[in-house]
């Protein structure tokens, strides 16, 4: 019916575009004026998403000005991938405005889905633009990081390979969207003259691409990680680190799930908005990867690691100070002066000398009850025997020795 809408009359395409966008179930109403819509839903995501992004980039930034001193190609390419993801934010945010998230097609006029397609068409652009700057910068520091210099091998020319790809699709599908319908304000404005190839066939060869592209770096580094010359811990942990894109491939096999049910679906303005959540989801997933390798060097540098661990030991002692004072006897009542006296405190071991038959290992337990002091002493004798050709000379040294033993 689109197609037709530019030959009609004036008064046949008014008529047309005050009605619904698409005809309502049997038995269900069209509300123009107050649809139904999920919008809270959709500035929670965005929200949660640029919070993140935004937090990223303040980490590499910091790394790079302040610790580093020095910016790289690559961190350029992160910055301008964040203006087009603030520019995809910006015009998501205005389609909660027309027509909102999640509202039916039969609840919105056909003339107020020029402006909503039109929101659509830039926020595409922009996303086409922002994924190919990310993982372009993300392989150009793997280069730098796990290729030595003036080496060339296997992983060096995969990673040319991704770089290549994501520059010649960042290209294609910005030339495809651009160019799906001539002229060009076609693209929104059904009321134009003129014609268009089907936009939803990009949108799904888009996430098809990207979805693979995540998992060709998702293990692309792997391989050179476990060849290096390490522990085992350490090379697992990178190895971990590394494997973060997983969260971008789940994103993007999400995106291209919902971006197949939002080309089939008749009611396809419903459908748009887990297209753009997952979107946003799989751009933040990018950012994560690309900023975070910053994070040990700040860390470090900071203080913030040492004062971690500081503050796990203070915490781990607490709670082993606790355990030891909950241990201990109650309180002795006896305050006779000619009692046994007790050294340190009121639970300390008392001074006295041992019967023969009283065993020290009694001593040794109760030592690990306290924190700190004296907790005995021991009389010590020493015999020493000297025998020589003469005779049987003995001489007999007595020595008084004095173990302090400390806890």
């Amino acid at each position: 019916m689109s197609d037709a809408i530019p030959s009609l009359p004036h008064d046949q395409q008014e008529l047309l575009l005050d009605g619904p966008a698409l005809a309502p179930p049997p038995g269900v109403t069209s509300n123009f004026d107050n649809p139904n819509n999920n919008n809270g839903l959709a500035y929670g995501v965005m929200a949660a998403c640029v919070a993140v992004a935004t937090l990223c980039l303040m980490i590499r930034g910091y790394a790079r000005l302040v610790l580093f001193k020095q910016l790289k190609p690559e961190d350029l390419l992160i910055v301008l991938a964040y203006g087009t993801y603030i520019a995809w934010t910006v015009f998501s945010l205005l389609l909660s405005k027309t027509p909102g998230y999640f509202v039916h097609q039969w609840d919105i006029r056909l003339r107020d889905t020029i402006e909503t397609v039109q929101y659509i068409h830039y926020a595409g652009v922009f996303y086409s633009i922002t994924l190919p700057l990310l993982k372009i910068s993300i392989v150009t520091e793997w280069t730098r990081m796990l290729v030595p210099r003036g080496t060339r091998n296997t992983f060096l020319y995969v990673c040319y390979g991704v770089m290549v790809t994501q520059a010649c699709a960042m290209v294609a599908f910005v030339f495809a969207l651009c160019f799906v319908c001539t002229p060009y304000q076609k693209i929104w404005d059904i009321t134009l003259p003129g014609h268009c190839i089907k936009k939803l066939d990009i949108d799904i060869a888009a996430a098809a691409v990207h979805l693979t592209t995540d998992l060709v770096m998702m293990v692309l580094p792997q391989r050179v990680i476990w060849n290096l010359q390490m522990s085992f811990r350490k090379r697992f942990g990178v190895s971990i680190f590394f494997s973060l894109g997983i969260l971008a491939c789940i994103s993007a096999a999400f995106r291209l799930g919902v971006t197949v049910t939002y080309a089939t679906e008749p009611d396809t303005l419903y459908f748009f908005g887990p297209v753009i959540f997952w979107a946003f989801a799989e751009m933040t997933c990018g950012f994560v990867i690309a900023c975070l390798p910053s994070t040990p060097k700040i860390l470090k540098d900071s203080g913030v690691l040492p004062k971690m661990k500081r503050a796990m030991k203070s915490i781990v002692g607490m709670k082993n100070s606790t355990l030891r004072s909950t241990s201990k006897p109650p309180p002795s009542s006896v305050t006779n002066p000619s009692s046994n006296y007790r050294k340190i405190d009121e639970y300390g071991v008392q001074m006295k000398d041992l019967k023969p038959s009283e065993s020290t290992e009694k001593l040794r337990d109760d030592s690990s009850k306290f924190d700190q002091g004296i907790v005995r002493t021991t009389h010590v004798t020493v015999k020493q025997e000297y025998v020589n050709d003469a005779g049987s000379n003995t001489v007999d040294h007595h020595a008084l020795w004095l173990n302090q033993d400390k806890v």
